[in-house]
């Protein structure tokens, strides 16, 4: 039988998210100069954020590897 992992609760990954949320935006900010494209990357990194958070909910550099890159 396959083991099924499970991703994190809303509360857990919302808690997070609210944590990390005003740094992200504001490095996708920086980095496209346009503020719909920010938001567009910043959604974006919390999808693989979500994707990740067993890794990063015990990480002391959850920080850094939410910093987004610039769009290609």
């Amino acid at each position: 039988m396959p083991t099924q992992l499970t991703g994190p609760t809303a509360a857990e990954f919302l808690t997070f998210m609210r944590a990390y949320q005003d740094m992200v935006f504001s490095t996708a900010s920086r980095l496209t100069g346009n503020d719909a494209q920010a938001e567009d990357l910043a959604q974006e990194v919390f999808l693989r954020a979500y994707e990740h958070f067993h890794e990063l909910r015990t990480s002391a550099s959850a920080g850094g590897w939410l910093k987004p890159s610039p769009p290609t």
